[in-house]
């Protein structure tokens, strides 16, 4: 990636903050799964056929409950089972899925979480070097005026949503994710 935070700043930009904030339905003892919501931002979207294309690739993934990829926003609302398939590895299938406009064109897909508190500078540089520790992580972009953070994953892991949110917790930062 080349600018990753323009990129992810223009994504974030588009979200809506309406307070629809929820961090994940409760594990079900009797199958072990745990259904998270999110929100990815989603990098590379030319046209709506893009994001039809994404939308049809994340649906293939086992784990994925359902997906909506919104053109105008660029953000892909995600629910699917972490104990079968992690963001990181949804952003690896993501960015492995081929482009419309084929050569060197790629997607990428930042999870996007809810950081109230990292609006003053030292709070957002305590939480990016928090998340730059969490194994799996690849770049961390802070949205002050959102009380928010874009989450980019490295190629080869499993960090889970529990990962960065307990990281946080353990930092002091009481986060979310946006479903």
């Amino acid at each position: 990636m080349r600018h990753p935070r323009a990129i992810c700043t223009l994504l974030l930009a588009s979200l809506s903050f309406a307070g629809r904030l929820a961090a994940s339905d409760p594990e079900t003892p009797a199958t072990g799964s745990r259904t998270i919501k999110s929100t990815f931002l989603i990098s590379g979207l030319h046209c709506p056929p893009c994001a039809t294309t994404v939308e049809r690739s994340l649906q293939g993934v086992k784990g994925v409950r359902s997906v909506k990829v919104e053109w105008t926003t660029k953000n892909a609302r995600v629910e699917f089972d972490e104990s079968i398939v992690t963001p990181q590895q949804l952003a690896t299938h993501l960015a492995a899925t081929p482009h419309m406009m084929g050569g060197n064109m790629r997607y990428a897909g930042w999870l996007a979480l809810k950081v109230p508190g990292v609006d003053a500078a030292s709070a957002g540089d305590k939480a990016r070097s928090t998340l730059m520790q969490v194994k799996g992580v690849s770049a961390v972009a802070v949205y002050p005026q959102q009380s928010a953070v874009g989450v980019a994953f490295a190629k080869d892991g499993k960090a889970t949503t529990a990962d960065l949110l307990d990281a946080l917790k353990n930092a002091g930062f009481e986060a979310t994710l946006y479903p």
